[in-house]
C-alpha cells in the first residue's frame, strides 16, 4: 500500500469511527434532547439528564411548544405532573412539560416563563413561589444566552457525550430522576430516608433562629394569634415588580395562569408561627394579589392560590417509613399536586385550598387559625411531634 492509500484508508477509519460514535450517543440520547429512542434496558432511563436540564429543557420547549406548562423551583419541578389532566386536554390532545428547575430562583424562573411566552405559545400555566421572597424583574440576558446556546455537536460528538452516553447505559437499573415531562423525581423512591432528610431540613431551618429564640426556649402552641396589621400597598413594591411586569405579559397573551404559593408540611408551618412570622405568609399573600388585581382587574387570566392548612395531605405523619406524600419539609409528591391542580383548575373539591383575593386575606387568616385550633384540640399528639423536633435540634447543637 502506498502512502496515499494508507492516509486514506487511515482518514475513513477515523471518519467511520467518529460516524458511529455520533450514531451511538444519538441512539442512547442521555441529555434527552432529541427524544426519538427510547428501549428500556438500553436507554429509557436518563440519568444524566439532570446536570443538563437548564440547558435542555428550554430546547425541548421551543421544539415541542408544549400547551401547558409548569414554572418554578425544586418544589414545583417535584409536585405537579404536567400531563395531569387539569392542566392539559387529553381530548384535545395538548402536551404538557415541567419547566421547573431544581434551584431555581424567582429570577430564573421570571426569565424561563418569558423565555416561554416568547418561544412557545401555552394555554396556561402554573407558577409556583415562595410567600415573602422577593419576585423582582432582572434583566434575563444572561439566562436567556444560556437557554438559547445549546451546542448540538456537543451532545453527539463531545468527550461529556460519551462519557454521559456510556454512563446512560450502564445506569439502566436506577430509578428514573425525571419523566420525559420534565418531572423531577429526586428522593421519591427513597421512603426510608424521608424522616432524616425531614430532620434536616427542620434543624437548619431553626439553626437560622438566635438561640435566644423564643420558640426554641418554649415550643407551645400560641393560644391567641398575633395582630394582622399589613401596609396599605398603594403601588406595586420594587420586590414585586418582576411578578406585575410577568403577569402582564401573561394577561397580554391570554394564558390562563394559576400562580401558587408553595405549601409546607405544618410541622414546618408551625414552626414559623411558633417563631412569630406567621405574619410574613399573609402580608406577602396580600401583596401579591393585590399586584396581580392591578394588572388583571377581573381576574379573568390570573389567579391567586394557597393551600396552607390543615389538610389530611399536609399533616401526614413522619415516621416510621409510612411516609408517601412528603420528600422532606416542603417537597410534596405529585399525589398532592394533583389534588393542586385539580383544585385551582375547576376539578377539585371546595374546601381544599383557597383562591386569595385582595379583599379577603384577613378572612382566610381567620379562618386558618380556627381551622388550626380545631385541629390542635382533636390532634393533642401533633404538638408533642413538634416540641419532639425542637428538643431533637437542641440537643444537637
Amino acid at each position: 500500500m502506498d502512502s496515499g492509500a494508507y492516509l486514506k484508508t487511515v482518514w475513513i477509519g477515523i471518519f467511520a469511527l467518529l460516524a458511529a460514535l455520533a450514531g451511538f450517543c444519538r441512539l442512547v440520547d442521555p441529555f434527552w434532547y432529541y427524544r426519538e429512542v427510547s428501549i428500556p434496558g438500553f436507554n429509557a432511563v436518563k440519568p444524566e439528564f439532570k446536570r443538563y436540564e437548564r440547558h435542555v429543557k428550554p430546547q425541548i420547549v421551543r421544539r415541542e411548544r408544549p400547551q401547558a406548562l409548569v414554572f418554578g423551583n425544586s418544589y414545583a419541578e417535584i409536585g405537579f405532573d404536567p400531563l395531569h389532566p387539569a392542566l392539559t386536554r387529553p381530548d384535545r390532545n395538548e402536551r404538557g412539560y415541567n419547566f421547573g428547575l431544581a434551584g431555581a430562583d424567582w429570577e430564573r424562573v421570571y426569565c424561563s416563563a418569558r423565555f416561554a411566552l416568547e418561544h412557545a405559545a401555552p394555554k396556561r400555566v402554573v407558577i409556583g413561589f415562595q410567600p415573602g421572597h422577593p419576585l423582582r424583574a432582572v434583566d434575563c440576558g444572561i439566562f436567556f444566552a444560556e437557554m438559547e446556546h445549546l451546542p448540538v455537536g456537543a451532545l453527539l460528538l463531545s468527550g461529556k457525550a460519551i462519557k454521559a452516553s456510556i454512563r446512560t447505559v450502564r445506569g439502566q437499573r436506577k430509578q428514573p430522576t425525571h419523566t420525559a415531562e420534565g418531572m423531577f423525581y429526586y428522593t421519591r423512591f427513597e421512603i426510608d430516608e424521608v424522616e432524616r432528610r425531614f430532620r434536616a431540613d427542620f434543624s437548619r431551618y431553626l439553626g437560622n433562629l438566635k438561640p435566644d429564640a423564643p420558640c426554641l426556649l418554649e415550643p407551645l402552641a400560641t393560644g391567641v394569634p398575633p395582630d394582622f396589621d399589613p401596609p396599605k400597598g398603594e403601588g406595586i413594591p420594587a420586590d414585586l415588580a418582576g411578578l406585575h411586569d410577568l403577569v402582564g405579559r401573561l394577561v397580554r397573551a391570554g394564558v390562563e395562569t394559576r400562580l401558587v404559593a408553595y405549601p409546607v408540611h405544618a410541622l414546618r408551618a408551625e414552626a414559623d408561627i411558633a417563631c412569630g412570622f406567621v405574619n410574613l405568609r399573609w402580608d406577602a399573600l396580600l401583596s401579591v394579589a393585590r399586584a396581580v388585581r392591578k394588572t388583571d382587574p377581573e381576574g379573568r387570566w390570573v389567579e391567586v392560590w394557597d393551600f396552607q392548612g390543615y389538610d389530611p395531605d399536609l399533616v401526614e405523619p413522619i415516621r416510621d417509613n409510612q411516609t408517601r406524600l412528603w420528600q422532606d419539609v416542603g417537597h410534596f409528591n405529585y399525589e398532592v399536586g394533583n389534588r393542586l391542580l385539580d383544585r385551582m383548575f375547576g376539578r377539585g373539591e371546595e374546601g381544599f385550598g383557597s383562591r386569595v383575593e385582595p379583599a379577603v386575606v384577613p378572612a382566610l387568616r381567620d379562618a386558618f387559625f380556627r381551622d388550626r385550633a380545631a385541629f390542635l384540640a382533636s390532634h393533642p399528639g401533633f404538638m408533642s411531634e413538634f416540641a419532639g423536633l425542637i428538643d431533637s435540634f437542641r440537643h444537637t447543637r
